[in-house]
Parts: structure tokens; C-alpha cells; sequence
């Protein structure tokens, strides 16, 4: 379970899981300071980190040696009807274009793009 905590800061929040903690704002131009994640950045971040992990896993699972693994989300919200999740990968190390290829592609099954691409509902819980 996340759980998210306003702070004195304006909009500034604290998220928190069992084991972790990160802050979120808005831009100073919506009122916050700008000097954390958004919140439609950690979505974006949560999909760059699965695919990031994953290729990874991919590649250790393999025994392919590879330098670093880069991945860059962004999200389109041109269109009022659905969202697109826009994202590169890059593997670096000696590796050939066709094994990185096939890892990418593996790696489209990651569990986050999984999760995103079902059929999304919503429910408010009292006292959870």
C-alpha cells in the first residue's frame, strides 16, 4: 500500500510505502515549488523503473554483460480520449542491435506495462 501525506509546504507530499519514502509537488506555476516529482512523473517513473528492471533481469538471466541500461518515459495527453506512454530504451555495452531488439521486446511484458495496459476502474475504500 502507498499512502500519501500532505506536508506544511504548499502541495508538497510525502508518499510512503512499508520501505521507502519520496516526495511529490506541482510546479511553481500551479502553486508548489516545482523541486519534486509531479504526479504524472512518478506515473511515468513507475513504467521507466519496471522496463529499466526488467531489461536488466532479461540480460543477467542471459549472461549478457552489459554497461547501463537507460530508459526515458514521457506521456502524451494530446488526445482527450487516451493517454500514450512514449518511451526509448537504450542498452549499453558490446552488444548486437539484434539481441538488444529482442530484449526490448521481451521486455514489453514488464509488469507495470502489463497492469497499465488492462482496463482501468476506480473505487474509493473507506478507511483502508
Amino acid at each position: 500500500m502507498i499512502i500519501s501525506e500532505s506536508e506544511k509546504e504548499n502541495y508538497y507530499t510525502k508518499i510512503f510505502s512499508s520501505n521507502a519514502v519520496i516526495f511529490s509537488d506541482v510546479t511553481k506555476e500551479k502553486g508548489g515549488n516545482g523541486e519534486s516529482f509531479g504526479p504524472h512523473d512518478l506515473l511515468c517513473a513507475s513504467l521507466a523503473s519496471c522496463l529499466n528492471i526488467t531489461i536488466r533481469m532479461i540480460l543477467e538471466h542471459k549472461n549478457i554483460k552489459y554497461d547501463n541500461v537507460i530508459v526515458k518515459v514521457d506521456l502524451d495527453k494530446s488526445d482527450d480520449t487516451k493517454v500514450k506512454f512514449l518511451y526509448n530504451v537504450d542498452i549499453l555495452g558490446d552488444i548486437s542491435y539484434e539481441i538488444k531488439h529482442r530484449v526490448i521486446d521481451i521486455a514489453k511484458k514488464c509488469p507495470v506495462r502489463r497492469t497499465l495496459s488492462k482496463e482501468i476502474e476506480f473505487e474509493i475504500k473507506e478507511n483502508l
